[in-house]
Formats: structure tokens, C-alpha cells, sequence
């Protein structure tokens, strides 16, 4: 059995935490995080190609260095599969994700942009 580990993001610092695991003809991304101050905010999601499939992703906890680029991966990459957490993790996660979104939306404004965040609540 081989286990093949692709690590998308937090390599050599904290931040943009994200691993695919593959076992078995099975894709797991552990954690989907951001980076709060490089100019490469999000994992390298480009490394997975066009055709590349996740069977599904677990979030390890609540932190947005683990979480924060959840919304990126699902609107702007396209996943739509499961999304994988303990319940206190399932609990919190809305809430950091909209805080994080209206948090951007002020600092576009205060810094001369258009308010837009790289994601919607939804």
C-alpha cells in the first residue's frame, strides 16, 4: 500500500495549513487554511490540476489558518463535496468564516477598494 502526502500550503511556515492524503484511490485535503499576511493568501490549489478530484476535506479545528480559505476552495475552485469536522469545529466555523469575510470587506473599503471580499456569506 502506498500513501502519497501532497502538501498545498504550510510547508515551511504557519499559515495556509493544507494536505491531500492519498490512500487508496482516495483524496483527503486535511485542513484549508490562509495565510492572514503573505502576498499568497490561499494554498496552492493550482498544483491539483483541473481534473483533480477530493473525496473530501477534514478540518482539524477552527483556526483560520485551517479553515480560512474554505470558501475560496468552494466558490472559486469549484469543490463541492464533504466537508469534515468535529461538532465544536462544525459550531464555530460559520461564525470565524463570516467575521473573517466582513473583516475583509472593511479593510477593502478603508484601503480604497470597491468593499468586495473574495468570497459572499453564502
Amino acid at each position: 500500500m502506498v500513501i502519497k502526502v501532497i502538501p498545498l500550503g504550510a510547508g515551511q511556515d504557519v499559515g495556509r495549513s493544507c494536505v491531500i492524503v492519498e490512500l487508496s484511490n482516495r483524496r483527503v485535503m486535511f485542513d484549508c487554511g490562509l495565510h492572514m499576511v503573505s502576498e499568497q493568501k490561499f494554498p496552492d490549489f493550482g498544483f491539483l490540476g483541473p481534473d483533480a478530484h477530493i473525496d473530501c476535506v477534514l478540518i482539524t479545528h477552527f483556526h483560520l489558518d485551517h479553515c480560512g480559505a474554505l470558501p475560496f476552495f468552494s466558490e472559486c475552485v469549484g469543490y463541492a463535496g464533504p466537508i469534515i469536522a468535529t461538532p465544536p469545529t462544525k459550531a464555530i466555523l460559520p461564525l470565524m468564516l463570516e467575521d473573517f469575510r466582513k473583516v475583509s470587506v472593511y479593510q477593502s473599503k478603508a484601503q480604497g477598494g470597491d468593499g468586495l471580499a473574495s468570497y459572499t456569506s453564502d
